[in-house]
């Protein structure tokens, strides 16, 4: 019997997002509205939600031995139905956010991990013998590669997250099961988005979606040429960040719970959005349920997806 019902490979970091009226001009000076200090990074994210939804979820990242390493694992440690595993690294990445606050559109400035392959080949191994899922982001992409027919011959189900154009994301097509990609992946390429998501279904995933931001997802399911869409719910942001990566495990969770794809797109946009209603990727999972303290999450989860929040209509 398998451990967990979900495992997620990738990045952690920290992110410090600032909310202010305008991004500045250069040369020029604009007060800070608010700001706050977040756990950050796709992995991190997407490991969060599923976890606080009930699902058994592991998490292999990375961080370094340094004060905001310490501070990611803080984190981390508040969700009690998520394990951790964290490699070393040489020091823990930081991101550096500015969220205009009449439009939610933001200014990233990152840093990246220089390391070939993040995690050793028997590591990925050994969390795939003990998962039915994983979801990977694409700094991971080399890693997972590396040691796909180990994981495959585990028989678990591969969710791609392609939110940029790597060159494993191609090599990996013909093993996973689910590809999520986004609309830059759509412009890198310059190709129709429908025909895109027709190629992609052919090289082999089971499940192919692209994520259009203020616009819903899109999906193809295989051996069927129906287009599924479902649209962004309306809300007022008040921080995007992070909001793909609650999608993606919105998504996986309706995987997991083997819903159909219309309540699967459905569930994930709602939940997205109802994580722009707060500063930081996952730091709705808390406020929320402080908002909503009789809701759990913040939100209601019934058998087909289907969400509902007492001030829904407010939005």
């Amino acid at each position: 019997m398998k451990t967990y019902e979900c495992a997620v490979v990738g990045r952690t970091c920290i992110d410090f997002i600032a909310i202010v009226e305008k991004y500045p001009k250069k040369n020029t000076k604009v007060p800070l509205i608010k700001y706050d200090i977040c756990l950050g990074g796709q992995a991190a994210n997407a490991a969060v939600v599923p976890s606080e939804l009930g699902v058994k979820t592991v998490l292999l990242s990375y961080v370094g031995n340094d004060e905001y390493g310490k501070l990611a694992k803080k984190f981390l440690s508040k969700h009690k139905n998520l394990d951790v595993i964290l490699n070393k690294s040489s020091y823990t990445p930081c991101a550096f956010i500015w969220t205009e606050k009449q439009t939610a559109e933001r200014t990233i400035v990152y840093q990246k991990i220089e390391s070939d392959t993040l995690y050793f080949k028997n590591l990925i191994k050994k969390i795939s013998s003990k998962t039915k899922y994983i979801l990977f982001d694409h700094q991971s992409s080399k890693s997972i590669f590396n040691a796909i027919l180990e994981i495959r011959k585990n028989k678990v189900k591969i969710m791609m997250d392609a939110e940029r154009e790597d060159p494993y994301m191609f090599k990996l097509l013909k093993y996973i099961n689910y590809l999520i990609f986004s609309k830059e992946i759509v412009k890198f390429l310059k190709i129709n988005v429908k025909q895109l998501l027709r190629k992609f279904i052919k090289l082999g995933p089971e499940i192919v979606c692209c994520t259009l931001g203020e616009e819903g997802a899109i999906a193809m399911v295989k051996d069927s040429d129906k287009i599924y869409y479902s649209k962004a719910i309306k809300v007022k942001p008040v921080d995007t960040t992070g909001a793909g990566d609650v999608f993606h495990a919105g998504f996986m969770y309706g995987i997991i719970k083997q819903w159909r794809i219309q309540d699967i797109l459905s569930f994930s946009n709602k939940l997205a959005g109802l994580s722009t209603k707060y500063i930081g990727g996952s730091s709705f999972v808390h406020s929320a349920a402080k908002t909503f303290p009789n809701a759990g999450l913040g939100i209601g989860v019934g058998s087909r997806g289907l969400i509902w929040i007492s001030t829904l209509s407010n939005w």
